[in-house]
């Protein structure tokens, strides 16, 4: 056997290239960049314990997507979303998650289902243990159990650039869920039972409302804890983070 028999391609280059961008990508997708957070390439680097080189990459393909947008000399920020690009993008994930979770009741095998139910669980688990990156990360993790479920490579990842645009903004949502606790606090385990409930029974019209119905209440609560931030001015967001 010769010392190139294996022909085994090079991997470390591509590999901590494609491990970057996917932490980057997930870091998004579950709300723990947030709007007016600044980054720098470096920070990114030492926090996922690599070189510049890959964030560099990562950071270029986020930016191509529209989830990342770099400021020269001012660092990296999620891109702003004015009130007519906002509109789109719930309209289009509204549409899109729906159909996925339309999907999934049709397509997903029992250990699919075994997962997102269990990942649901987690979720709520998380939400009162008042955990609000836990709560990030497991619903990030359940939702796209469910939109995997539905076997479509081009719905799953059109849905996560339109994630990847919106999640950031709803953070500060979520902490304020978990901090008052109030009706949508309770609505919340509400509709995702609801949906797990339709997709379980293979109900794909019931799976497609209830996910709809999901968006629309997150939707008008994200919008709702804006406004009060906007009407409360600066002191409300420094009591906020406290």
């Amino acid at each position: 056997m010769t010392g190139n028999a294996l022909a085994l391609p090079p991997i470390a280059h591509q590999t901590l290239n494609e491990l970057a961008y996917a932490r980057l990508k997930h870091a998004l997708l579950s709300g723990r960049i947030e709007p007016g957070t600044t980054l720098t390439l470096r920070q990114l680097a030492e926090q996922l314990g690599t070189s510049m080189m890959p964030v560099r990459e990562a950071v270029t393909r986020l930016s191509a997507e529209n989830a990342l947008v770099v400021l020269p000399k001012r660092g990296i920020r999620v891109p702003q979303l004015n009130d007519e690009e906002a509109e789109d993008v719930w309209s289009l994930r509204l549409q899109l998650e729906g159909e996925a979770c339309a999907r999934a009741a049709r397509h997903a095998t029992r250990a699919e289902l075994d997962r997102i139910g269990e990942l649901c669980a987690g979720v709520r688990s998380a939400g009162e243990a008042g955990d609000l990156h836990g709560v990030l990360e497991r619903n990030s993790d359940f939702q796209f159990a469910i939109y995997q479920a539905a076997h479509s490579t081009v719905l799953l990842q059109m849905i996560e650039i339109l994630r990847m645009r919106s999640v950031p903004y709803c953070t500060a949502a979520v902490r304020v869920m978990l901090k008052e606790r109030g009706d949508y606090y309770h609505q919340t385990w509400r509709n995702h039972d609801s949906v797990v409930a339709a997709i379980t029974e293979g109900d794909a019209q019931r799976a497609r409302r209830e996910k709809q119905a999901d968006i629309r209440a997150f939707r008008a609560f994200v919008r709702d804890v804006a406004r009060r931030n906007d009407n409360q001015g600066p002191r409300a967001l420094e009591e906020d983070s406290a």
